[in-house]
């Protein structure tokens, strides 16, 4: 045997290096398979994984300067298009596939980056309703985060200083797509929510592709609009657009225009509601004034009848009327009692001893005793005869008994 032709095993690796290399064919590869055995390397950010169909598989790796321009993230069982140079890996004598870009099979990788980040907001509750908050009714200042040029930002400006002129607007420029967008709208969103300079903040920009919009799916852009202590209002490309923002944002307007359409009240029907509401004030106040002047009629009309002075005045005229009745019957009283003296003392008069001696008729008495009749005396007896203004003693000298 001669040895003095003996490859070493380094010899060899890099020589089938060479050869693969020098294949033109396999410097520009298309493979489609599915990834197993994936390995994010996150301190270097380079990406391991075998790329395999039903019979056979090939290591493959993505570099960090590669993966980071994916817009999905690899998942094992995934079956993607991976383009790429085929070459040795000289220490371990295997062959694989340098990755430069990998989109999934079937959906695109922005819409598959899309549902991925959406599901996984999702399940940290950040698309929750419940910690969505209210939307002032009459916001003072209204901060607009689009781009200072295009129609969007003329649009929301125009039904803004139309609908409710009485609110400020304040215009904050930044970028609307490319890769200054996220940022710039993360670091005005921070700087609005840290000076609390507006009630509501209009999230917007015009239509576009999806890739135009993608920025507004940015995960950390997503977190500051789900963070904001401003009520967030989006209105992000047309209607048939949706954005991980919009999720985010307390509500979503289909266009910049029906988002500041959202924002704030359209001030006719507010004078409308205003005019109705006098409306309807007056004829409260005139129902209630006539209420309570009925009602205050009702209390005059009682207090008429219950007022201390007047039912005084009524006792009085009734005392009147008593007393007139009284000494009416007093007189009356009177009157025929003086009549009944008059007579009782005519009467007594005719009765009247005094009187009877005055005419004549004088009373005898012997011994102090009254002589009633002739046959009580004796000749010889003294008798005391009582007239009308004096006495007489007298003896009896005759008797004479008359049949």
């Amino acid at each position: 045997m001669n040895t003095s032709r003996a490859l070493t095993v380094s010899q060899l690796n890099m020589y089938v290096k060479m050869k693969f290399e020098s294949d033109e064919r396999l410097n520009k590869v298309l493979l489609i398979g599915e990834i197993s055995n994936f390995v994010n390397h996150y301190k270097t950010g380079h990406c391991y994984f075998s790329l395999k169909d039903s019979e056979s598989a090939v290591k493959a790796v993505m570099f960090s300067r590669n993966a980071q321009q994916l817009k999905f993230t690899p998942e094992n069982g995934m079956r993607v298009y991976a383009t790429g140079r085929v070459s040795v890996f000289e220490r371990d004598g295997v062959y694989q596939l340098y990755v430069d870009t990998m989109e999934p099979e079937g959906a695109g990788a922005l819409m598959l980056a899309f549902e991925q980040l959406k599901n996984k907001l999702t399940a940290e509750g950040i698309f929750d309703d419940e910690i969505k908050k209210p939307i002032p009714q009459f916001p003072q200042k209204i901060a607009v985060v689009t781009s200072p040029v295009g129609a969007a930002v003329q649009d929301v400006i125009n039904v803004l200083s139309r609908r409710y002129p009485l609110a400020e607007l304040i215009l904050c420029p930044v970028a609307a797509q490319g890769v200054n967008c996220a940022s710039e709208n993360m670091a005005m969103l921070n700087h609005i929510n840290a000076k609390k300079s507006a009630d509501i903040i209009i999230l917007c920009r015009g239509g576009g592709s999806i890739e135009d919009l993608w920025s507004y799916n940015d995960e950390q852009l997503v977190r500051t609009v789900a963070s904001s202590s401003i009520p967030i209002i989006t209105g992000i490309g047309h209607e048939t657009d949706f954005t991980l923002c919009d999720f985010a944002a307390d509500l979503r307007a289909p266009t910049p225009s029906a988002a500041a359409e959202l924002a704030v009240p359209d001030i006719e029907e507010l004078y409308q509601i205003n005019d109705g509401l006098i409306y309807r004030t007056d004829n409260a106040i005139e129902k209630y004034l006539d209420e309570r002047e009925s009602h205050l009629l009702n209390l005059n009309l009682r207090l008429a009848v219950l007022d201390p002075k007047k039912k005084l005045e009524k006792q009085i005229d009734e005392l009147n009327t008593l007393n007139l009745r009284l000494n009416s019957v007093i007189k009356f009283i009177i009157d025929e009692k003086s009549s009944q003296l008059k007579v009782a003392s005519e009467k007594l008069k005719l009765l009247n001893p005094y009187e009877l001696l005055k005419k004549g008729y004088i009373p005898v008495y012997s011994n102090g005793k009254r002589v009633a009749s002739v046959t009580a005396v004796a000749v010889g007896d003294e008798l005391s005869l009582t007239f009308a203004d004096g006495k007489a003693h007298c003896n009896v000298t005759q008797i004479i008994t008359e049949e």
